[in-house]
């Protein structure tokens, strides 16, 4: 009987978590090894969520220590906020199964699952307190949408609009919208909160005649299920004499035939293509000859004081010179004064974007 109770209370590995806010921490041990996480039923523990894969991980043994390993989840496995295919644990750590949140711990532990208290540093704090808010805005819809003008440099009219979005800070938090997308990847929810960003513009776009830029997030990509709607909501929820543009990072464009799918289905929906941050990285010139884009919008860094950089000045009207051969609209970004609104035009730029004209503001 001595010898049962000392091997019931011996040291194990556990998992703990909060099935119910404002509740105590409920600690599941991991009571054989591989121990698989995942929505299944014969997953070791489950969880019941559609963001959670059937077995989305497992933990091992790794020498003296333990470790999770990833099995191809769709949504990824995190360890303190970092996305892993595997990565050893240690005693606190804060391991995410897509959303779900637990703290991987070492310690006396009966069989049973059983409820403790927990004790974390503030870098734990803090990824509990974001995955939190997170889901509160997700929740809430938390967000409002801002735009900011797009101009054509030959007279300075105002033609489009770029949407962007911004956390409403009485249900949100003092969360910037990049410091949430950050968060929101982090734990699998980048392509949702990128598209309810979409959603929240489409409820409220500026009126007149004009081009709506919106944004994809690199992630979307990866969930192409969710694209065919996306599209059909930004065609239909144009004005009369508005179309939707879409932006896409020129650094995601990787895939040419899914890229070339993409732009596809947005030329039949009449949506048109643009390719954002062009020259922020390495600009693949071959990917624009075999899926070019409708518009490319010049990274800020190239933009940004042209007039005072001849060399540049001279790279620059060097590729719009291709990008006018091919068809390509080319848009200036990040222009803030007068004389490189002056040199973007000279230099055959059609269009304008930059805080020379206007901040991202709320439709008044």
């Amino acid at each position: 009987m001595v010898t049962d109770r000392r091997e019931r209370r011996r040291k194990r590995p556990y998992l703990e978590h909060y099935p119910e806010r404002g509740k105590p921490a409920q600690r599941v041990v991991v009571h054989r090894l591989p121990f698989t996480i995942g929505r299944s039923s014969e997953a070791d523990h489950t969880i019941y969520s559609q963001q959670v894969s059937s077995f989305h991980a497992e933990i091992v043994s790794a020498g003296e220590g333990y470790l999770v390993r990833d099995l191809g989840s769709t949504n990824g496995t995190f360890v303190n906020g970092e996305r892993v295919d595997q990565h050893p644990l240690q005693p606190g750590d804060i391991l995410h199964v897509a959303h779900a949140e637990l703290r991987f711990g070492i310690g006396r532990t009966r069989s049973a699952p059983e409820v403790t208290l927990t004790s974390v540093d503030d870098r734990q704090q803090q990824i509990i307190r974001e995955s939190n808010d997170l889901g509160r805005i997700l929740a809430a819809r938390a967000l409002y949408p801002v735009y900011q003008p797009i101009v054509r440099l030959g007279d300075g009219a105002v033609v489009g609009y770029e949407s962007l979005a911004r956390i409403d800070p009485d249900r949100g938090g003092a969360y910037g919208v990049g410091d949430m997308l950050r968060i929101a990847s982090e734990r699998g929810f980048g392509a949702q909160l990128s598209r309810m960003m979409r959603e929240v513009s489409l409820a409220e776009l500026p009126q007149g005649p004009a081009r709506i830029f919106f944004n994809l997030h690199r992630l979307e990509m990866e969930e192409p299920e969710h694209l065919a709607d996306s599209f059909r909501a930004m065609a239909a929820g144009m004005g009369p004499d508005q179309r939707a543009v879409l932006e896409i990072h020129e650094g995601a464009v990787t895939d040419l035939e899914a890229m070339a799918r993409i732009r596809n289905q947005l030329r039949s929906l009449g949506i048109g293509l643009a390719y954002d941050d062009f020259g922020a990285g390495q600009s693949r010139l071959m990917e624009l000859v075999d899926v070019p884009p409708d518009i490319i919008k010049l990274d800020m860094a190239l933009v940004r004081d042209i007039d005072r950089h001849a060399k540049r000045r001279e790279l620059v009207k060097a590729l719009v010179a291709v990008m006018r051969d091919m068809d390509v609209e080319v848009l200036a970004e990040g222009i803030e004064r007068p004389e490189e609104a002056q040199v973007c035009a000279e230099i055959g730029c059609q269009l304008g974007q930059g805080y020379f004209w206007g901040r991202p503001e709320r439709v008044k």
